[in-house]
């Protein structure tokens, strides 16, 4: 269920599902000191990209042939989520990140990459968050937040125009977007001891054995 709030005066929100917000942080836990990186879901018909219906995992190391391995896995997820998705027409309309490094509070090498694939398809710029660095503990795997502020950093693309000219992402002012997780953060805690969180599988997973659903459907 969406869950409404009203902006303050020129404050974008970005609102997570309950589903959304449960595999991004099963992701993050499954592998506290690697460079995690996912797509962000929303529906066809969300020009704002503001509602993130689902989230699917993509990656948890390095590979020499990254932007082969991000170009696969993108086609793959573009025709889930066109097709075949069971909430709807959907498309990826952002991305989430967790630095292994967390204390260096930088996005992964990967992220331009990725975001310049998806950058095309997006309406209204690309979206990608951050795990902040202080919010997430390695050793405990515990995501600590206050209600009123995100475990995340917000960075948005300049432009969506063909090619990608001069595609730069840049960090967006906390005082201009926020960030609404549902269920409240404080809920997730239960689920660092929970199977799914050692269940979830990413496109790493997949590409080493097939039998691996990337689509994570054991979430829904």
């Amino acid at each position: 269920m969406r869950e409404e709030n009203t902006p303050k005066e020129g404050e974008e929100t970005l609102h997570f599902s309950s589903l959304a917000h449960r595999k991004v942080f099963a992701h993050i836990r499954k592998h506290p000191n690697s460079d995690v990186s996912g797509a962000l879901l929303v529906r066809e018909d969300d020009k704002d990209n503001a509602f993130i219906e689902d989230a699917i995992p993509l990656f948890h190391s390095e590979s020499g042939n990254v932007s082969v391995l991000n170009e696969i896995a993108l086609t793959h997820i573009q025709k889930y989520a066109n097709t075949s998705h069971p909430i709807g027409t959907m498309r990826v309309g952002g991305l989430y990140f967790a630095n292994g490094n967390l204390y260096a509070g930088v996005l992964p090498d990967r992220a331009q990459g990725l975001a310049e694939a998806v950058g095309d398809g997006a309406r209204n710029g690309i979206r990608c968050v951050l795990l902040e660095p202080t919010a997430f503990d390695a050793e405990t795997k515990n995501v600590s937040t206050s209600k009123s502020s995100s475990p995340f950093r917000v960075f948005k693309s300049n432009n969506n125009n063909a090619n990608n000219v001069n595609f730069e992402l840049k960090e967006q002012d906390k005082g201009t977007v926020k960030v609404v997780l549902a269920p409240p953060l404080d809920d997730l805690d239960a689920a660092s001891t929970n199977t799914n969180t050692k269940d979830v599988c990413d496109f790493d997973d997949h590409f080493d054995d097939v039998g691996k659903d990337w689509r994570n459907a054991s979430f829904s």
